[in-house]
């Protein structure tokens, strides 16, 4: 009898199935412990990449159904970095939400070059490469190493992420004039922060 049990124990136990993770995906929408609510970026291999208006370092960062992914590690100039640290709960993918796209690098597209943009607020939208290595003036200090575009951004849209086919780009920071008034945007080119940290890139 007590055989019995056992197997029957194990069969059991053999067909129920272990809870999948969730995908994170570039754009996935994070919610944090201190209230705020951005976006995920391009996903690196073990972290998130995020803005720096989603918490100082030490904030919980949570995905959709308010599940913890990690704690913000590092607040650079221009972007947050996020330890995974619920692996069991969350799965990086190299997907851009919405899209149907899938990064399989970062290889830069030169000036006059065509780049998309998965927003918030806006969606998709595609525009052109306009300059690179641009200094722009913010209240809070000034940033070099951006690209210009006439893509079209409103408010909502910051950290959106920006490619071209299936090369990541980089992620939008902020605009002059909006999609009605035209005006230019400016993103920070990925690559810069895969050699600032180290990181890799997840790709498919």
């Amino acid at each position: 009898m007590r055989t019995l049990l056992i197997v029957l124990t194990l069969l059991v136990a053999t067909a129920t199935p272990a809870t999948a993770a969730t995908p994170l995906e570039a754009g996935t929408i994070l919610t944090t412990s201190t209230g705020a609510r951005c976006v995920n970026g391009f996903n690196v291999r073990g972290h998130l990449l995020i803005a720096t208006t989603c918490g100082p370092v030490g904030t919980t960062v949570r995905g959709p159904g308010g599940v913890d992914i990690g704690p913000v590690t590092a607040v650079r100039q221009t972007y947050a970095v996020v330890r995974i640290t619920n692996t069991a709960a969350w799965v990086q993918r190299p997907t851009v939400a919405g899209t149907g796209v899938s990064v399989t690098g970062s290889l830069e597209t030169p000036v006059g070059g065509q780049v998309c943009m998965a927003g918030r607020t806006t969606g998709l939208r595609c525009g052109t490469v306009l300059a690179k290595n641009v200094t722009v003036h913010y209240p809070d200090g000034i940033v070099y190493g951006l690209t210009r575009t006439n893509l079209c951004v409103e408010p909502g849209d910051q950290w959106s992420a920006v490619f071209t086919g299936s090369q990541a780009q980089g992620h939008v920071l902020g605009a002059s004039g909006n999609c009605s008034s035209g005006g230019t945007s400016f993103f920070l080119p990925v690559n810069r922060i895969l050699a600032a940290e180290g990181f890799t890139l997840v790709t498919a």
